[in-house]
């Protein structure tokens, strides 16, 4: 099933994709917003898609927030006349935008909005609870933003359920230590041809026969996650201890998932099930990233005018065994780190490229799926700024 913080993605070529637009949004409030706030909502995707249908690869991208705070519509387009926005130095917001960009920002309890000029625009716009915020809470030490979509054909063309998954939690200072925090992502794609790209050994029949316990099925056919894996990493997660190495982590989540039969798993070279599985972790500070990632996930630690990749040594869930290795590097307040699934390139430099530092990291993951996708796959984006220098000082003990 595809989660609740998922984006349901529709492009709007006609006005029946506006109806679309707007059912998907009047069904992702239901249970999170008050009628009134519904209502707000309606109006508001109604505007962005107004938009949207005028303009080449105009799409929007609806979801419920993460935090519960209420429902977020994002919307872009490849609009090649898209020019510099103008903007009001006593408000720092755009003047000058068109009449249903301007209603999209009136209905919008948060509203930011991003230009590249001859390339497009996008916007980030959310309608919240009575009450809600959005804003990082002050003991945050990193601000997350992420995109999650789905490919085309959806369950149909991967054959299997949606299985990508990201979170991120942040620990207050205890024991004398500093704040941490800690991200997760799961790469759980089913299509044998990643498999092959990345690991160079075998086909995908080779896998079939090998891993796949005999059954004649199709690599594509195998569910390389299910939601029950995933929460179960979870769990392994966030029982570990606030500063534990990632590499660590990640030996847990391999540890455990091996040690539970009901899940499943192989005991063999290949986890049958799960062997193609990506998973990455991020332990955090507010001076150093630690990172460990096992198959296609990739990111960098994004500075103003230099990149520094966070790598490690190949290996999925459940192929090479060799301990994986973690890369630790420095990074300060207002820098940044870009995770990010397979099917996406050159994220960091586009980063830079397309001057997202001071952007709302939603918004920036939004212009990075815009602008990185290189082929047709379930696509997760996650870009964490670095807050350290907004948080309040901790009294002296």
């Amino acid at each position: 099933m595809f989660p609740d913080h998922g984006h349901r993605r529709i492009a709007v070529a006609s006005p029946d994709d506006i109806a679309t637009a707007r059912r998907i949004a009047a069904e992702q409030a239901e249970g999170v917003l008050a009628a009134d706030e519904a209502s707000r909502l309606d109006r508001l995707v109604t505007a962005a898609a107004d938009h949207a249908l005028g303009r080449p690869s105009g799409t929007l991208l609806i979801a419920r927030m993460r935090s519960g705070a209420g429902i977020e519509c994002l919307a872009y387009d490849r609009d090649p006349a898209t020019a510099e926005l103008p903007v009001s130095s006593a408000e720092d917001a755009p003047r000058g935008l068109s009449a249903a960009l301007d209603a999209v920002r009136t209905q919008a309890d948060r509203f930011h909005i991003h230009a590249t000029p001859g390339i497009g625009s996008a916007l980030l716009a959310r309608v919240l609870r009575l009450g809600a915020d959005d804003a990082p809470p002050d003991d945050a030490l990193a601000q997350a933003g992420a995109v999650m979509v789905e490919r085309s054909g959806g369950k149909a063309a991967r054959g299997g359920p949606f299985l990508d998954h990201w979170s991120v939690t942040c620990a207050p200072a205890r024991n004398g230590d500093g704040p941490c925090g800690i991200a997760l992502m799961i790469d759980g794609d089913t299509a044998a041809d990643a498999v092959d790209a990345v690991s160079g050994v075998g086909s995908g029949a080779d896998f079939a026969e090998d891993g796949g316990k005999g059954d004649g099925h199709s690599p594509a056919s195998l569910t390389m996650m299910t939601p029950e894996v995933v929460r179960q990493v979870e769990a392994v997660v966030g029982a570990t201890v606030p500063g534990l190495p990632a590499p660590v982590v990640v030996n847990a989540i391999r540890r455990d998932l091996k040690g539970r039969p009901e899940l499943g798993l192989s005991h063999d070279r290949t986890l049958a099930r799960i062997g193609r599985s990506a998973v990455a972790v991020l332990r955090f500070d507010a001076d150093a990233v630690d990172y460990t990632a096992l198959g296609t996930l990739a990111g960098a630690v994004v500075r103003p005018q230099e990149i520094t990749a966070l790598g490690a040594r190949w290996a999925m869930v459940g192929f090479n065994p060799l301990a994986p290795a973690s890369v630790h590097l420095r990074w300060g307040p207002g820098e940044h780190v870009v995770l990010y699934t397979g099917g996406c390139a050159r994220l960091p430099a586009l980063f830079i490229h397309r001057r997202l530092h001071e952007v709302e990291p939603t918004l920036a993951a939004l212009v990075l799926l815009r602008d990185g996708v290189v082929r047709d796959d379930d696509h997760t984006i996650l870009v964490l700024r670095n807050r350290a220098d907004r948080m309040p000082a901790v009294p002296a003990v």
